[in-house]
This record gives C-alpha cells, structure tokens and sequence, in this order.
C-alpha cells in the first residue's frame, strides 16, 4: 500500500548501498521540495506514515529510506555515509533544486550533516527530537538498548522502548490492552544496531556553525529519549534558528502529527516569502505585500 497516492519509488546506488526513496506529492508548489529522513531503525513508511500525506497535500515530497548495508561486514556506519546518501537522494531527485530536510531524531544529525557538506543542495533545515553530540545520560540509554538487545528478552525491550518514545498523556489515552499491543507489536527496526552504535558516539557539534541556511528546530516537553534541552543546544548552535516546542513525547510524528505539519507547512512558506522579499529587495523594489499567518 502506497504512503499517499502516485508516489513513485526509486532507487539508486550510493556507493555499494542501494537506496531507496519515495517521491510524491502536490506538483503544483513552486516552494522547495521536502525531504524527509527518518531516524534510528525507521522508515519513511514507519516514521511518517502520518506526516507525509499532510505535507504532500501542499507540496512536493521525497522520503528517503537510509541503508545500513555494510558491503564488507566490517565498517562503521559514520554520520557522512549517511548524509552521503541523503545528497544522492537529492542530487538525483531535485537536479539543482535546494531542498527543505526535515531530520528526525537521528535524521536531524544527518540532515546537519548534509546541510554542512552541501550548502547549495539545501534551501532550509526542520530537526525534530534531535541532539548535536552524545553525552554520558544518552551514551547510558543506548548501552541499555544494547544491552536488553544482546539479551533477547524483547519483552523488556518492547516495554522500554514504549516507556520512553511515548509521553504519559499518549499512553494514559489508551487502555492497558492497547498499551500491551503497543509492546507486543514492537520489532527492532532495520538497521538499529548499527545505528544506535552511532549514537553512541554522535557528533554534529563542529556542523552547526557551518548551517547556512534558515533552521527549525522542534523539541518536545516530554521526550524521555531525546530531552528537550539537547533541542535547545541544537537551536542555540545554528545561527539565527528558530525553535518551537510541542507538548508530547519523543514520538511527536506520531503523537502530534497535525502540529508538526502545521509548523513545517509555515516554515516551508515563510522560507518562501523571505526569498522573494530578498529577490524584490535586491531589484530596487520598494516593499512587497505578503500574507503569512
């Protein structure tokens, strides 16, 4: 079943990694196209299978699925191989078109990363639930992952995971059953080992002086795995980047999807806005009337 209708799938190679993308949406938004790259064990069909047909509704969007595959069994998986993707992805679906990256959770330390590498190839950045380096409190939660993970008990695992995605309003909204199923149903993603090993030792820190381009930055009050004070510091690093806070867990795609898509939808216009003004300003016009919210 597709995300949202007419979406094309492709697929390129990166390297000796195949990766896959998904390419949809209004053909009829002349603003920058949305790129979406999910986080740690995710998909785009699992991250944003809500956002995504709130965002195509208005504009053009490309979901990337990351790989993880490790051709020679035996390299690191490392920030740059990531966004190294994300630049074909753009590279091959946006021609010389600077993209909006929307990154979530570790999709917003490879979004970082792009936007460093290639300023030309992004018009705009919004990271979600994200963090700029791993300190000893998030070193402390991976090696729990890791280590409930080795162990093969998925119920303790499962229950883990529920307990620090979600907020107490989400879980408090659902019957025990349902929270139940919730753990029942949970699998470890593709790729999670690998890349909460990264995590581990994430660093995007000497990147966000490097952003360029306008930023949003979007934290949630009661994330448990990624705190809202590691948004903070991820806005506070990039220049004039604007943050916003939303009141749920870490899950905020799948906890409040219509306020995420609100925030981005703006963001995404207001980028607009601020291009043509800048484009009138720099043609001796005078003043340009805009609407925005």
């Amino acid at each position: 079943m597709s995300i949202y209708p007419g979406v094309v799938a492709k697929t390129l190679n990166v390297g000796r990694c195949e990766v896959s993308y998904f390419d949809g949406g209004s053909d009829r938004c002349d603003g920058a196209p949305i790129v979406l790259i999910h986080g740690t064990g995710g998909r785009c069909s699992t991250h944003f299978f809500t956002l995504y047909p709130m965002l195509a509704s208005r504009h053009r969007v490309i979901g990337i699925d990351l790989s993880d595959v490790d051709p020679d069994g035996q390299n690191e998986l490392t920030i740059e191989s990531l966004s190294s993707q994300v630049l074909a992805c753009l590279d091959s679906a946006c021609a010389s078109k600077p993209a909006l990256l929307v990154g979530y959770s570790l999709g917003a330390a490879v979004a970082v990363s792009a936007a460093s590498r290639s300023p030309a190839s992004v018009a705009g950045l919004v990271l979600m639930n994200g963090w700029a380096k791993s300190d000893n409190l998030l070193r402390l939660r991976i090696s729990q992952w890791q280590t409930l993970r080795a162990s093969g008990n998925m119920s303790a695992l499962a229950e883990t995971m529920i307990l620090n995605v979600y907020s107490r309003a989400f879980l408090s909204a659902r019957s025990w059953t349902d929270v139940e199923q919730m753990c029942e149903v949970y699998a470890v993603g593709p790729g999670s080992d690998r890349q909460m090993a990264l995590n581990k030792v994430l660093d995007v820190s000497k990147h966000l002086e490097n952003v360029a381009c306008p930023a949003l930055v979007i934290g949630s009050t009661y994330d448990q795995l990624i705190p809202l004070s590691y948004s903070q510091e991820l806005a506070g690093g990039i220049r004039d980047a604007a943050f916003a806070e939303v009141h749920c867990g870490h899950g905020s795609v799948t906890e409040r999807p219509a306020e995420i898509f609100r925030l981005i939808d703006k963001f995404s216009r207001d980028m607009s806005i601020a291009r043509a003004q800048a484009y009138f300003s720099d043609n001796s016009l005078n003043q340009l009337n805009v609407f925005s919210e």
